[in-house]
Parts: structure tokens; C-alpha cells; sequence
């Protein structure tokens, strides 16, 4: 008998990639632990290929669907998540997780000009990883975790520095390991360097 943990189907969290270079490989890997459903932006597909990995679903603009399908032939079965022009490639990869009954996604997003995008798809646990950072949509408005010592801690909204005086300086630094608590009466995204 296997020693491997039972995981029931799309009990993992998704992976959206919408830039493969939002972590290191490494840091993608671990993410890839569970075999999640991976969905891919079309103009990093090759990237992600290149990497070995089974693509599951392409996101892609409607008029290029054929040629992706001919493109990843040998990655088949895969499935086409077309959008207009015009349209948002995150927010219609969004719908279409809370479409589909996902409970939680991590996304390699370029840059954190697109968290705001996100937050009003609460009925999904969403991790984002950009630029090297881990960021977490406390919904909740109360963030709890134990976090190891010299860790920078950035927060989201700007405005809310002044409800958290410890950012001041536009980031917290973890003075030793420990559990780390802060409430809000609003939600808000934390930020963890993770190298």
C-alpha cells in the first residue's frame, strides 16, 4: 500500500500563471506538489512547458484558440479558456474558478497592480505571488500566523498604514520567530518576502 496521501479532485488549489517569473522554479515546484489543475496564460506557455510541466488549461484570446490548439497537440487533453478582446484574462480566470467550485488558487501575477481584481471573488482562498512575494487576501480583516525572525511584512491597502503604525516605514520586519496578529475591521492583503 502507498504511503502517499488520498486528495480528493480539485481539492488542491488551482495554479494560475500569469507570469512564470513571478517566483523561482523552486518556489513553482512546491506549488506543483499536489497536482493542481494548471492553468496557463497563452504568452507564457512555452516558459511553462519548457519547465516540463502538463499544462491543463490555456487561457487564451478567442481568436488564437486554434492555434494553440494545434500548438499543444502533444500536451492533449487540454482545455481553452478563451476571452474578447477587451476582456481581463485574470478576472475571466476567476469566473471560471468560481465557476467550476474551486476553493482556493495561487497566481503568479507580474505585478500587485491586479490584487484589487481579486477581492471580490470571495468565495476563493487566494495566495498571489508576485515579484518575490507571498500575498494573502485577509478577508477575515484578522491575520494570524507564526512567521520566522528578519521576514518583511508589506501591507495593502496604502490607506490602512494608519490603522497599523508598525508599516509606517512601508514595511514590518519580524523582529523574532513567532505568531505575528493583526485585526482590522476591513480586509486587507499582506505581503511576505519570500526570496
Amino acid at each position: 500500500m502507498s504511503s502517499h496521501h488520498i486528495v480528493r479532485e480539485d481539492q488542491e488549489p488551482a495554479l494560475l500563471i500569469l507570469d512564470a517569473h513571478a517566483i523561482s522554479f523552486g518556489r513553482v515546484q512546491e506549488l506543483l506538489e499536489w497536482m493542481p489543475t494548471v492553468i496557463v496564460s497563452a504568452d507564457q506557455v512555452d516558459t511553462v512547458v519548457g519547465w516540463g510541466i502538463k499544462v491543463d488549461i490555456v487561457l487564451t484570446p478567442l481568436a488564437e484558440v486554434e492555434i494553440w490548439k494545434n500548438k499543444l497537440d502533444d500536451q492533449a487533453p487540454v482545455k481553452f479558456l478563451s476571452y474578447n478582446p477587451g476582456d481581463d484574462p485574470l478576472t475571466r480566470a476567476f469566473y471560471f474558478l468560481t465557476a467550476s467550485k474551486a476553493t482556493a488558487v495561487n497566481c503568479l501575477l507580474g505585478s500587485i497592480d491586479e490584487l484589487t481584481k481579486i477581492e471580490s471573488f470571495a468565495g476563493l482562498d487566494v495566495e498571489v505571488f508576485a515579484n518575490n512575494k507571498l500575498w494573502r487576501w485577509i478577508k477575515t480583516g484578522h491575520f494570524e500566523k507564526w512567521i520566522p525572525a528578519n521576514t518583511k511584512l508589506y501591507l495593502l491597502p496604502e490607506y490602512l498604514k494608519s490603522e497599523f503604525p508598525e508599516f509606517k516605514s512601508g514595511y514590518f520586519q519580524v523582529e523574532k520567530d513567532g505568531i505575528v496578529d493583526f485585526s482590522s475591521k476591513h480586509s486587507f492583503w499582506i505581503g511576505e518576502e519570500i526570496g
